[in-house]
């Protein structure tokens, strides 16, 4: 099994009670809110950032496990290897080549992620506009959301405890 598995299986638990929490407060916020009298607007929130381009290690390593890998599988960098240092003998124009490919790919896995992380922005902010929405016209159906929520959860930690 691979060690990002490992890690996901080991930390599952403590990855959705997290999730479950932070939808709980979600809803509690935005009752509460509603209950003082604030009136529905719809807001763009960006729960999520994506890290800087100085940080090479977390790009580096999002292009070893997606691009880098495709690339490798496809021999990209034996064929380079065959080129540089085999048929012009020069190891040191196959390391300078390599890197200034990884350096465009760590380049457009920039511009990719930051794209992908605007995306999930984007759907995070419509779905908590629109429970919001929902929620101002509803207040009961977001207590009754929360009381069913946390009876589900005391009941199953009620249950793995027999």
């Amino acid at each position: 099994m691979l060690w990002y598995k490992k890690i996901l299986i080991k930390r599952e638990r403590g990855i959705i009670a997290s999730a479950l929490f932070t939808v709980l407060f979600v809803l509690a916020l935005l009752l509460w809110s509603f209950t003082l009298g604030k009136s529905f607007v719809w807001k763009k929130i960006e729960p999520i950032s994506a890290p800087n381009l100085l940080d090479r290690a977390f790009y580096s390593a999002l292009v070893y496990v997606t691009v880098g890998a495709v690339l490798y599988r496809l021999k990209l960098w034996l064929g380079l290897y065959i080129l540089a240092v085999r048929k012009l003998r020069d190891r040191k124009l196959y390391k300078e080549t390599k890197k200034f490919i990884w350096l465009l790919l760590i380049l457009g896995m920039y511009g990719i992620f930051s794209k992908i992380v605007d995306l999930m922005n984007g759907i995070i902010s419509f779905a908590y506009n629109i429970l919001g929405l929902i929620l101002y016209i509803l207040p009961p159906l977001g207590a009754s959301l929360i009381f069913v929520v946390l009876l589900v959860v005391f009941t199953k930690r009620y249950k793995f405890k027999k």
